[in-house]
């Protein structure tokens, strides 16, 4: 279901604008052109967020922007008005955000807060410090922004929420602080994590002016002085984290294949290697399957290539069904590999048969010409230490299958 949102603007085309922009990012919308609409229309429904014109007919000096914070709903606030005081009124209260409408950036800007909002409620992010009011101050305003939040009074009890919460993208960690102060907390916390899987921000009142040079010398991705504006504090955290996601989006377009969405051939050697090596240590062979489509090009030159497409792609959805807890993957072409995690031969064996089976009896229904088709599969068991050795193993078992008539799994 879409959140709603709330646009309370008398201007009817900055509201149809702020609207266009709303329902591109999938909100549904509700208009008001005064306070007393909005007031009618927040008693009937719940919202996510609002945007509110600082000026309306019936409340000219920003009277809309408690109503809204008093009924608990994350505002952003859009103002015509530039002038100091204005803004001083506006930032009195808890908001998300204050925006002014004379630039073309601004819209630009409301959009880019629109589409932050809902994918913050995903991101956890620790606060470090010793002072009780400072770790709840910004609790606060990382809480109107609908992040989720881990608190810590000092560096030992950090590492102790890391283990906790793998989820943690941001830590903001002051400096001084009893048992482990920030800049040591921010060594050891890349020991463990890069600053591309985990963004660091320092804060101190300190005035020494080594200070910040001694955070981004120990790994940390930015530096606040104490007091801050939270203006500031937003800015650099929002930076950050669209740092962190479009890293993310890089190494997943770079691991993923394009049509499936399933690990590519260069993850699947990359990451089976990293477990071949693992299990030598712990002295456990590596499992590992190979799988073809039967007579792939037949489907192509009879049904066309999309609609080989449309296959590969339900059997992609079919392999995260089965092995949602092992290694997939695309190697190219029509051929899929599978490095079963945790198992023995016997249970790779028995899942596979089950998988076999199950595409030939769903395979219609992942094309909208209901195409049927049937795999040939080749396990291996080895003790190899190589992932193409034991590649090659899986292929011979499936060079087999095919020779023996398809649609079947031969193994050792």
């Amino acid at each position: 279901m879409p959140n709603k949102l709330l646009i309370i603007e008398d201007n009817s085309s900055i509201a149809k604008v702020q609207k266009h922009i709303a329902l591109k990012l999938g909100f549904e919308v509700d208009l008001a052109y005064s306070l007393g609409e909005a007031i009618a229309l927040i008693e009937e429904n719940d919202y996510f967020c609002a945007v509110v014109d600082y000026v309306l007919p019936d409340a000219n000096d920003g009277e809309a922007i408690p109503f809204t914070i008093g009924a608990e709903i994350p505002t952003i606030v859009m103002t015509g008005k530039l002038d100091n005081q204005t803004r001083d009124t506006v930032l009195r209260y808890p908001i998300v955000d204050y925006i002014t409408k004379e630039i073309r950036q601004s819209y630009n800007y409301l959009e880019t807060q629109l589409r932050r909002l809902p994918k913050n409620q995903a991101v956890r992010i620790l606060i470090v410090d010793d002072s009780p009011a400072t770790r709840k101050h910004l609790s606060n305003l990382l809480q109107r922004h609908k992040y989720k939040v881990a608190l810590a009074c000092d560096g030992l009890e950090a590492l102790e929420q890391l283990n906790i919460y793998p989820d943690i993208k941001v830590v903001i960690c002051d400096n001084e602080m009893p048992n482990m102060d920030g800049i040591t907390l921010t060594a050891k916390i890349r020991q463990t994590y890069s600053n591309e899987e985990l963004a660091v921000i320092g804060i101190s009142s300190s005035k020494d002016n080594q200070i910040s040079a001694k955070f981004l010398k120990s790994g940390a991705n930015d530096y606040i002085s104490k007091p801050f504006y939270p203006e500031e504090f937003y800015c650099r955290l929002s930076q950050n984290i669209e740092m962190l996601d479009a890293i993310a989006t890089i190494r997943l377009q770079a691991n993923s294949d394009y049509l499936t969405n399933l690990p590519n051939r260069r993850y699947f050697f990359e990451q089976t290697q990293l477990n071949i090596e693992k299990n030598v240590q712990a002295q456990h062979s590596t499992i590992l399957a190979m799988i073809d489509i039967d007579f792939f090009k037949a489907i192509n030159d009879n049904y066309g290539h999309d609609a080989g497409d449309e296959v590969l792609k339900g059997l992609a959805d079919h392999f995260r069904l089965h092995f949602s807890e092992h290694l997939i993957a695309r190697l190219g072409g029509e051929e899929f590999a599978v490095y079963f995690k945790q198992s023995t031969s016997a249970e790779a064996s028995q899942q596979l048969e089950a998988f076999r089976m199950s595409v030939e009896l769903n395979s219609p229904s992942f094309s909208s010409k209901k195409i049927p088709f049937t795999l040939s599969i080749g396990l291996a068991d080895s003790n190899e230490t190589n992932v193409d050795a034991i590649l090659k193993i899986a292929d011979q078992y499936l060079y087999q299958a095919k020779s023996d008539g398809r649609n079947r799994l031969i193994t050792a």
